[in-house]
């Protein structure tokens, strides 16, 4: 198993490199990944190339560790800034963004595509062929840090040639958006504007296409650089990107489909945060990496290893968050962690994003952490890399609807992200392995479907979906199902649309409720808060789980399920997490699925090897310990027999083994 360190030659002294060499030996370090950042070192003017330091650098830690390089178009040097400015991406409100940082350039600019053709080729041509060199990192961290929408001049003409080609004429455009409304309709393709700043809000469908139309730039960026690398590498060299699982306008999953590897940069805690994400967050993010590419296993390119931040710096990792953090990637699929950063700079934008070793240069605390981290995967980590993730629970996501919903939130309560994290958290707190499904992906081998916040409508997701239902599986629908066609248009029906006969429901009305409102939800003798949104339903064969308990609709139904062939389970608000695990229990159970609710931050993740099977159980609390109990003979990875009740002392990793049979 791979593991590793991000490292900066450039921004470290010279003299450093012997003993950095010998202590990334004592820490258990077999690749490091550098130079994603290094464009103005290896061509200082236009035209003029000097590999001269970087052929120093491969040549001396290729001795002792596999290599990954990284292409450094992420950051555009400034002579061609100078000589191009046009490459500097444009704000929604028309600002050219500076000079000065990272990230600063629009994909949709051909100058700038030329210039990176060039520097990738000419790294590929100098160490493509590099034994030690055994895989590519396409520039940094795509669209991060609101890099992934530019509305410049060279943007608006891509745009309308996207457009074009999208729906070959205006008339078909001008029907698909409805430009009658607000007299917007187009009679030449120049007239269509990228969506800046308005005093108003743009045409819905006009803003899903946009973010359309920069993923396919970005996608065709990397596409770019995946083209001109391969044939100058090694055959047995890989490719990746470290993608960023966020509302941007990237679609991840199709991206990766140009990749070798999907890679993962996972920072947990970040700058100015009071504490890390909630740990379902993070496994769902472990889960969109290895489901982008169909269940294959992926790299953790920076994994976290000291706090964090530019301006502000975030939360201290506590002792045991490395190990932590770093198990639940790989009991979610990651085959190999890179972590970030081995050095702290001491210089520069990140000189706080603290790394191993901090400005001091002394090894401490978290040095020894990631030690015994490295010794642990390396006597174990190529047994739990063969052993392979199943899943029952499939949750269903697609980028698109995501940016349907950023578009038209409803509420000023509600956020995106941390609604899926909560409908899909759900399950992980049931102690089930859980996969992501994309559209086009099969359903058939899980046995219950979570479908979140199914605004936007997918055809293809449909037509599997139906199908799915059909054949007599098990779906959890929530709040706003059915309301989008795929142009981002309401449908004509009542909702939720073409699966209100499969939910036995129907929804005549509806109640945004903003940040200062809520509702209360009645499950039997529990009652919860609902917040951001109410749907009304009227049973049409379903039966009624729980009601409303406030308003003029109290007594309404707010969450119900429908036997068809399978049950379909709709929840019509945003109740709190006690009543989500209720539901989700009884769903799972009557899917046939073993869960039972872990204590509060356990997780557990099973892989199945041939003839074994790997248990993770991990515990994100810092302060509380907890309990669960293990069926069964198991051992742990030295060989001491658990059975019984198992004790997970706060931010605890126990991992067990259990023979099985053939």
């Amino acid at each position: 198993m791979y593991v590793g360190v991000d490292y900066y030659p450039e921004q470290t002294d010279r003299a450093l490199w012997d003993e950095d060499v010998r202590l990334m030996k004592e820490l258990g370090v077999n690749v490091i990944r550098m130079a994603e950042f290094a464009w103005t070192m290896m061509e200082p003017a236009d035209g003029e190339f000097d590999f001269s330091f970087w052929d120093e650098v491969v040549d001396t830690f290729g001795k002792d560790f596999d290599v990954i390089l990284g292409t450094p178009t992420a950051t555009p040097p400034a002579w061609l800034i100078e000589k191009y400015p046009d490459i500097l991406p444009v704000t929604a409100d028309g600002v050219r963004i500076s000079f000065g940082a990272r990230r600063h350039y629009t994909v949709n600019s051909p100058v700038y595509r030329e210039y990176c053709e060039r520097i990738t080729r000419k790294m590929a041509e100098r160490y493509g062929k590099h034994p030690a060199v055994i895989g590519w990192q396409t520039d940094n961290e795509y669209g991060h840090e609101k890099s992934d929408r530019s509305y410049g001049d060279v943007d608006q003409v891509a745009f309308q040639a996207w457009l074009q080609d999208r729906y070959e004429t205006l008339d078909a455009l001008n029907a698909a958006w409805g430009t009658v409304f607000w007299s917007h309709t187009y009679s030449a393709w120049s007239q269509i504007p990228v969506p800046r700043t308005v005093f108003q809000e743009h045409n819905p469908s006009l803003l899903v296409d946009f973010d359309r139309f920069c993923s396919d730039a970005y996608r065709s960026f990397n596409k770019l650089q995946v083209d001109t690398l391969r044939p100058l590498i090694h055959d047995d060299a890989f490719i990746t990107h470290n993608l960023v699982y966020s509302d941007m306008a990237i679609n991840q999953q199709q991206m990766a489909q140009d990749l070798d590897y999907v890679s993962f940069d996972n920072y947990p805690v970040w700058g100015g945060l009071p504490e890390p994400n909630r740990f379902e967050k993070t496994a769902h993010d472990h889960d969109l990496c290895r489901s982008s590419k169909q269940g294959k296993g992926f790299w953790v390119m920076e994994q976290l290893s000291g706090a964090q931040g530019w301006s502000r710096i975030g939360y201290l990792p506590r002792p045991g968050h490395i190990r932590l953090w770093t198990h639940q990637a790989v009991a979610r699929g990651a085959e190999a962690i890179v972590y970030f950063r081995f050095r702290a700079a001491h210089f520069g934008t990140e000189e706080f994003c603290h790394g191993i070793i901090d400005h001091d240069g002394k090894p401490k605390r978290k040095f020894d952490e990631v030690q015994d981290v490295m010794k642990e995967l390396t006597t174990h980590g190529d047994m739990i890399n063969a052993a392979e993730y199943k899943a029952d629970v499939a949750v269903y996501y697609d980028q698109e609807n995501l940016w349907a919903w950023t578009h038209q939130p409803h509420s000023d309560a509600f956020n995106f992200k941390q609604e899926f994290v909560r409908f899909y958290g759900a399950a992980v707190r049931q102690g089930v392995n859980t996969d992501i499904v994309f559209p086009g992906d099969a359903l058939d081998k899980y046995k219950l479907v979570v479908v979140p916040l199914y605004f936007l409508g997918n055809d293809t997701f449909d037509a599997s979906l139906i199908d799915y239902i059909e054949n007599g599986g098990h779906v959890i629908f929530t709040y706003r199902t059915g309301v989008k066609d795929p142009i981002n248009r309401c449908h004509f029906d009542t909702l939720p649309g073409k699966f209100a006969k499969y939910a036995g429901i129907e929804i005549d009305e509806y109640e945004s409720l903003q940040a200062v409102q809520s509702n209360q939800v009645r499950l039997g003798d529990y009652v919860s808060e609902a917040n951001i949104w109410c749907d009304l339903i009227t049973p049409k064969g379903a039966d009624v789980l729980a009601t409303y308990e406030q308003a003029f609709y109290k007594g309404t139904a707010a969450v119900t399920r429908h036997t068809y062939k399978g049950d379909v389970t709709y929840i019509g608000s945003s109740v709190d997490d006690a009543m989500l695990d209720v539901i989700y229990n009884e769903a799972l159970t009557r899917a046939g699925i073993d869960a039972d609710r872990l204590p509060d931050d356990v997780e557990k993740v099973d892989r199945h090897g041939d003839g074994y099977v790997i248990r993770f159980y991990m515990n994100h609390s810092t302060d509380v310990t907890s309990t669960v109990d293990v069926s069964g003979d198991w051992q742990t990875l030295d060989g001491e027999a658990v059975s019984g009740k198992l004790e997970l002392k706060p931010l605890d990793v126990v991992i067990l083994k259990q023979e099985v049979g053939a």
